[in-house]
């Protein structure tokens, strides 16, 4: 599968219709991703960028996330995960870097043929990427539109970007199917944003490994570089 041999890919995003119309807050705010519907949300902050081999960490939170989350949901084995699809999986540039300039025309010829090469290449691969994705479920929120893909709430760790499947992507939403809690972020930050019940948050902002605070649907989202 496209993102992962640990997801599988729905027929119909009929399981994250119910999204669009919860996700009702202006765009900017932690209600533009957040569904209305849960009484308490906490942000989890990203690890600090001091932290060695930080994305290692990042995806240490989103597994921290799961494994609460197992404890709080009916269905643990089967969550709904959605990615954006603006992340630029399909398409993209390869170049080289020659260390010295072509001195001679059989030099510019054998380069011209690796450049030739590696187009082509490039070419095939991504339109291979694109024929994929097309296989996945898209649904749409307000000002975004995410590939949907299910798995058990432990497969978080599994999913891989679809242009390099030996490298962890992080969902930007995700949820068990019974809707108990939602979890929640964005190309333009990088703390996870959870909905839930008193009792569900309390054990994640008492065992987070990162930062955390209490928000609301109408709390501004902080842009995270």
């Amino acid at each position: 599968m496209i993102f992962g041999d640990g997801m599988r890919s729905p027929a119909t995003v009929e399981s994250a219709k119910w999204v669009k119309p919860a996700c009702d807050g202006p765009w900017g705010t932690v209600g533009a991703l957040m569904p209305n519907r849960y009484p308490r949300i906490l942000r989890l902050r990203a690890p600090d960028p001091s932290v060695p081999d930080w994305w290692l960490a990042y995806r240490a939170l989103f597994e921290f996330v799961a494994a609460v989350g197992e404890r709080h949901t009916s269905t643990p084995k089967r969550a709904w995960f959605a990615v954006w699809e603006g992340h630029g999986f399909d398409g993209g540039t390869n170049t080289i870097a020659w260390p010295t300039p072509a001195i001679d025309e059989d030099t510019i010829r054998r380069r011209e043929a690796q450049q030739g090469r590696l187009v082509d290449e490039t070419t095939r691969r991504y339109a291979a990427i694109r024929a994929a994705l097309d296989e996945v479920p898209r649904f749409h929120v307000p000002n975004r539109a995410y590939y949907l893909v299910e798995a058990a709430v432990s497969a978080v760790s599994q999913l891989r970007y679809p242009d390099s499947p030996n490298e962890w992507r992080n969902p930007d939403l995700f949820w068990p199917d019974d809707r108990r809690w939602f979890a929640a972020t964005d190309v333009d930050f990088w703390s996870v944003y959870v909905g839930g019940d008193e009792e569900h948050l309390a054990e994640l902002d008492t065992n987070s490994p990162t930062p955390t605070e209490y928000v609301t649907l109408g709390h501004p989202l902080e842009i995270e570089n």
